[in-house]
């Protein structure tokens, strides 16, 4: 009798340790390479230059988050065979570095890998708008025209926004909007606007778009009319002085909801040269977009 409990408990006991070994068991990963991400337009230009800025990426495993990674990052995945591998854009939120949030007007890239352990598979995104976008303001100074205007108002002798495709435009070759301010006046500034969009729609994901440097800071607002003609000018963002270009995502769908309904807006780009010795701002890719 003892050695039939004996021999129970030694079996038992197997299987313990088999069970264990199995659970510390693990599977050798495979791998999934991010590459910088590609931006698609539409041909016909309707939807401004292909200029993003997507630094981090959203990473999911069949429909499943798996964190949140960075351009040129290696990431391991604990499967092998067939997978869907899903990449969201992410930006930083109102061109906050501690803020990211994936970006609501590109679609993700999705692809189905057969992984392999210790394979290293590559990944090179290419986002395209979602369908629904709508862009009532564009503005990327190739074309004959421009998208802004100066406020007289605050206009002055020497202070004026030139198209410029020089080593220093965003694109060497394709032209920038670069601001001079030579005014002796002191304490002035140079305002550019938009003409006026009437009926904006509220509740609906809204951003700005901005390619921008300079040594002075940038202003970036908006006015809003009631429909009684009361004027609200309303500075959403300001722009610190940046030596290489840089890009802002800037969320307005709070101060298109909070503005009301029936009314018009115009958006608008200020410069103040201050105490800087030849003030210089570049400017390129000004875009308002909204889903419909």
């Amino acid at each position: 009798m003892h050695m039939v409990n004996r021999l129970v408990i030694l079996v038992s006991l197997f299987f313990v340790i088999l069970v264990s070994c199995k659970k510390m068991e693990v599977i050798i990963p495979s791998y999934i390479y991010l590459y910088p991400s590609l931006l698609v337009t539409k041909a016909d230009n309707s939807q401004g230059d292909a200029s993003a800025r997507i630094e981090d990426y959203y990473v999911f495993q069949n429909g499943d988050i798996r964190g949140l990674f960075g351009v040129n990052a290696r990431i391991p995945i604990q499967a092998n065979g067939k997978n869907k591998i899903r990449v969201s854009p992410g930006i930083k939120y109102n061109g906050m570095a501690e803020q990211r949030i994936i970006y609501p007007m590109l679609n993700y890239y999705e692809y189905e890998f057969d992984l392999v352990q210790n394979k290293v598979d590559t990944i090179k995104p290419q986002f395209t708008f979602v369908e629904n976008a709508v862009f009532p303001l564009i503005e990327d100074y190739d074309g004959s025209g421009l998208a802004l205007e100066y406020n007289m108002a605050t206009k002055q002798i020497g202070d004026t926004l030139l198209k410029d495709n020089s080593v220093k435009a965003l694109n060497p070759g394709k032209f920038s909007g670069r601001v001079e301010l030579k005014s002796s006046i002191s304490n002035s500034y140079l305002e550019l606007y938009s003409k006026v969009f009437n009926n904006w729609p509220r509740f609906t994901p809204f951003y700005l778009e901005l390619d921008y440097k300079g040594n002075i800071p940038i202003v970036i607002g908006m006015y809003a009319t009631s429909q009684t003609g009361d004027v609200t000018k309303t500075p959403l963002y300001v722009l610190n002085p940046k030596e290489n270009w840089n890009k802002l995502y800037l969320d307005m769908e709070s101060d298109i909801n909070r503005a009301g309904a029936g009314m018009q807006y115009r958006i608008f780009v200020s410069f103040s040269k201050g105490s800087v010795s030849n003030p210089e701002a570049w400017i390129d890719n000004l875009k308002v977009i909204y889903l419909d």
